[in-house]
């Protein structure tokens, strides 16, 4: 699951606590010192989260939109989901048609 996060506190060991949009609070170990919020990858059972760089997820999504395009599911006009997908991919050049 994907959420937007913010520091809350810290337990005894150091490590950053992370109150999540919905309420779900979650270990933080690679939590970057400088920044309010980030977006965190969890899963909804798990005690901890992993930080996502926007960067690296709108590179991921662009991969993934390059992979999909040569499908025959996709051929013809994109649905909204593809066309969102391809603005979150900021605009990488393999991500457009």
């Amino acid at each position: 699951m994907l959420d937007l996060a913010i520091s809350i506190d810290a337990d005894s060991r150091n490590t950053v606590i992370v109150e999540t949009n919905h309420g779900a609070r979650l270990k933080a170990p690679e939590w970057p010192g400088d920044c309010d919020f980030q977006v965190v990858a969890f899963d909804p059972s798990a005690e901890s989260c992993e930080v996502v760089w926007a960067q690296a997820l709108a590179e991921d999504i662009g991969r993934a939109l390059t992979m999909l395009r040569g499908t025959p599911a996709l051929r013809g006009r994109k649905p909204d989901w593809y066309r969102r997908l391809q603005l979150y991919a900021k605009g990488d050049s393999s991500a457009r048609e």
